[in-house]
């Protein structure tokens, strides 16, 4: 009797340790909270006093898991960095990544699969020494879902040297290069663009000034204000140089919102030389009688 108590309290024992190592595991600066893995990381030897240098957020999804963009839709809240004060040291607003379209459930919001990397501009002090050493924290909060969703949290910190010369590591300085080279900027000029609310719908119309040298793929819109549902449907059409997308009014929309905000995205690019597949737009709403 007194063996079954021993091992039932071995296996009681065991369970738990195995859960906790499951729930959050750090090995050489990763950590694993559940289906996802962490860390911080730079693309530079060390901290050079005056000279601002960005830190990265690296995410890993197990498959199948996703996490949200900065503005996730219908559903869904947007990971977040809270970061420990650090003398000397003054870190910017979170950077997230370009989204995709994911689903909880049935449900379609914005988000991302798989691994990716969001950054922050760090301004330092030009009174730092070289030789000392800055350890980096801060708290980390998402929301992961797949067929059910579950909030996380746990401390994330990184710790750099005060050097007089930095050295970027090949590696990671290819990441945060592509990086911020995906960072969404203006649609160009030669696009021409409006928008009219047509009841529940906002009919989006792109029209290209010069010519029609865009590929055929259809747009997707990733909204910024909560104007458009992300579970909506987005209905395409395309004549020559005139791309038309209409979008499903959210529930949740401000009843006095002006614009409509947010991401262009086409997979195979807008023509017109350009590599970029992600483009900005904010353009004024239009009521149609």
């Amino acid at each position: 009797m007194w063996e079954i108590f021993q091992l039932k309290d071995f296996v009681i024992r065991f369970s738990f340790l195995f859960v906790t190592f499951f729930v959050s595991i750090s090995c050489l600066g990763v950590k694993r909270v559940g289906p996802l893995q962490m860390e911080l990381v730079t693309e530079q030897n060390g901290i050079v006093p005056g000279q601002d240098f960005w830190i990265g957020w690296r995410i890993m999804r197990d498959q199948g898991w996703h996490t949200y963009w900065k503005y996730p839709g219908d559903v869904g809240v947007a990971p977040s960095l809270d970061w420990s004060p650090s003398e000397g040291i003054s870190i910017g607003e979170l950077l997230y990544c370009t989204p995709e379209k994911v689903k909880m459930a049935s449900i379609r919001a914005n988000g991302n699969y798989g691994e990716t990397l969001f950054l922050c501009k760090v301004s330092v002090s030009d009174q730092l020494k070289a030789g000392e050493s800055i350890t980096l924290t801060a708290k980390a909060a998402w929301l992961t879902c797949s067929r059910q969703c579950l909030p996380g949290f746990t401390d994330l910190s990184i710790k750099l040297e005060v050097v007089n010369s930095r050295e970027f590591d090949p590696v990671w300085n290819r990441k945060f290069e592509l990086f911020r080279k995906s960072i969404p900027q203006p649609l160009p000029d030669i696009w021409e663009t409006s928008v009219h609310v047509k009841g529940r719908f906002i009919d989006l119309k792109l029209q290209n000034r010069n010519s029609d040298q865009s590929s055929d793929d259809r747009p997707i819109f990733f909204c910024s204000n909560r104007l458009i549902s992300s579970d909506g449907d987005q209905l395409f059409k395309k004549k020559e140089n005139l791309l038309h997308l209409r979008l499903e009014r959210s529930p949740w929309a401000r009843k006095d919102e002006q614009f409509l905000s947010g991401l262009l995205f086409k997979e195979k690019g807008w023509g017109e030389g350009t590599t970029s597949q992600y483009f900005t737009i904010k353009v004024p709403l239009v009521s149609s009688k």
